[in-house]
């Protein structure tokens, strides 16, 4: 291993590293992160396992590594005199394949990351963020954890540079911008009205490319084998009787309480689970799934998107396609029961006025339901709205008020079938529709207001 050390931190270096007093903060194929303490001295060793993918410790020859990237960062910032944790050394090792393992240590500093609930501090971080906007220092990942307060003396310090650079292209003023907007995604600083509107879209952005870690490998979800087929698992979710209903899912179905049974779809309910299993549709859907995805996967991260939005839906445990010369005419997704609910056709009146701020959330945050009907809409024993049946989802991330009153005229049609559609629960649900959203009724009925929904 070749080192570039800070020179204060050269002595100390083999004694750091071989210290017992090690706590292990992430260790996974591509990267392990430590906390050593010596001597009262705590710090940070981050590690690359390049080596660890086969052709990865190649591209370092014409590249610069991670660590090595935010070594040199970290460098030219501390010039800027911009608040960042110290980096004391970096580490390389070479081999025949390439760059290897890739080693950053930085000093560790007494601080916890940004929260709601320091807001006493939040004219801190507004002069952290001009001055890094003053030092033409962008960030492209920048979140509250990127940020550690020491809470006795309220200093804060950059962390974790990676998503971070000098740049001569944007202004001042849109660097500052950017990083506020990036921060108010969580945490509600006093910025103007522009900022906020580009923070609510970005928010809508990280969310969509956040929930496609569902489908990957990673600390919440695996790839597991049970029985004939290959799931798509919530490890936390995975329990014997999850287990033996993945090992033979239409043995499940069986015997389970039926809730639907149609040509395109099957769901049964047994012990706190619903499986749904989605059949053969037509042969051009066969085609197009290989692309998008089967309708079962679709709805897992649909689910897990809904979820990530704090939008109720029934909480995904796996997905599995059951494959045929690569197609998949059958694809299966399973979930948890919601208990003891009941469909918006049989809801209370305060229950309908919760419905109404419920789609306004649903619209606000991107969806929209070509289908949405009162056996989609379901309350719990707490009488919380919840969407199931996923098929006509979609997420936009600005809905339209034409594609909004289409979503209300759907469910009027289901609600007044129900005889629901009085003239107080109209009243009520628009006018709190239109109070989240902030909006007046004739933004999505431009005539006849709330009337439309009741044609």
């Amino acid at each position: 291993m070749r080192w570039t050390l800070a020179d204060d931190f050269a002595p100390l270096l083999t004694d750091v590293l071989q210290t017992k007093s090690v706590e292990i903060v992430k260790d996974d194929r591509a990267k392990f992160v430590a906390r050593h303490e010596f001597n009262g001295r705590a710090f940070y060793v981050k590690r690359y396992r390049h080596g660890a993918f086969a052709l990865r410790p190649v591209k370092f020859l014409a590249k610069r590594s991670q660590a090595e990237q935010e070594w040199r960062l970290a460098a030219e910032l501390e010039k800027r005199a911009v608040r960042i944790v110290r980096h004391v050394a970096l580490g390389k090792q070479w081999s025949g394949r390439g760059l290897v393992e890739s080693v950053l240590i930085t000093e560790a500093f007494d601080g916890v990351p940004m929260k709601r609930r320091h807001e006493k501090f939040f004219p801190k971080v507004i002069d952290l963020v001009r001055d890094m906007a003053r030092a033409k220092v962008a960030h492209f990942d920048f979140h509250p954890a990127n940020l550690l307060l020491n809470e006795s003396s309220g200093e804060i310090r950059l962390i974790d540079l990676y998503g971070a650079k000098i740049s001569d292209q944007e202004t001042t003023h849109e660097i500052e911008a950017m990083l506020f907007a990036q921060l108010c995604i969580s945490l509600p600083l006093p910025v103007n009205a522009e900022i906020k509107d580009r923070s609510r879209g970005l928010r809508k952005d990280r969310l969509a490319e956040r929930a496609r870690r569902c489908l990957k490998i990673n600390r919440d979800f695996a790839r597991q084998k049970f029985g004939k087929l290959s799931w798509q698992v919530r490890r936390v979710a995975i329990t014997p009787a999850v287990e033996a209903v993945l090992r033979d899912p239409n043995e499940f179905l069986s015997r389970a309480r039926v809730l639907k049974a149609g040509r395109s779809s099957t769901v049964g309910a047994a012990n706190g689970l619903v499986l749904k299993r989605h059949n053969f549709k037509k042969p051009l859907n066969l085609g197009k799934d290989l692309i998008r995805g089967s309708r079962g996967r679709r709805d897992f991260l649909k689910a897990y998107h809904l979820e990530l939005c704090e939008l109720p839906t029934a909480r995904v445990i796996a997905t599995a396609d059951a494959r045929v010369l690569g197609a998949a005419p059958r694809s299966f997704v399973l979930m948890e029961e919601i208990p003891n609910a009941i469909n918006a056709g049989r809801a209370s009146d305060a229950e309908i006025v919760k419905l109404g701020r419920f789609i306004a959330q649903l619209h606000a945050e991107g969806f929209t339901h070509r289908d949405l009907k009162e056996t989609n809409l379901l309350f719990d024993r707490e009488g919380s709205p919840h969407l199931i049946d996923l098929d006509g989802l979609r997420f936009v991330k600005s809905v339209l008020p034409l594609e909004a009153a289409a979503n209300l005229r759907r469910l009027a049609q289901g609600l007044a079938m129900a005889g629901k559609l009085i003239r107080h629960n109209v009243i009520g649900f628009m006018l709190s529709y239109c109070r989240e959203r902030r909006i007046f009724p004739r933004v999505i009925f431009p005539r006849d207001q709330s009337e439309k929904f009741q044609a």
